[in-house]
């Protein structure tokens, strides 16, 4: 009942231009449409606030719903993302040990390189020289 005290007092900015009359039993209605009684008002009422109240609890759930996926798909991309880091970090840990290896096997065959150069050098001179000894 206070639901339509309010309805009938709204201010005009907030109603849609709304023609309405209250008439007793037995009176002409002085415009065609529709007449209810204050009972099927009430009714009418309530049921549109009971459709909004469950389009707010559908809304909320979807809401949450969809929070959920959100949730779930942020932690599957954060333990891939993980994965891959450790994954590189391996990755970059074996290339440096196998730099390390190859500078070191560098080392050996420059010195192997330059002592050979410096012994077939050395068995060079030494060649010629017992020749023009003779």
């Amino acid at each position: 009942m206070l639901l339509v005290i309010m309805m009938m007092f709204q201010l005009p900015a907030n109603a849609v231009d709304l023609d309405y009359r209250h008439i007793t039993k037995g009176d002409v209605s002085p415009f065609s449409g529709v007449v209810m009684t204050n009972d099927a008002l009430v009714q009418m009422i309530a049921t549109h606030e009971a459709e909004v109240r469950i389009c707010e609890l559908d809304s909320d759930t979807q809401l949450k719903l969809n929070k959920n996926d959100s949730d779930k798909q942020y932690e599957l991309l954060e333990l891939k993302y993980n994965m891959d880091k450790e994954l590189y970090e391996e990755l970059i840990s074996i290339r440096d040990n196998q730099i390390k290896k190859d500078k070191t096997k560098d080392v050996i065959q420059r010195v192997a390189f330059f002592g050979g150069f410096i012994l077939g050098s050395a068995t060079s001179v030494g060649i010629v020289y017992s020749l023009n000894q003779n």
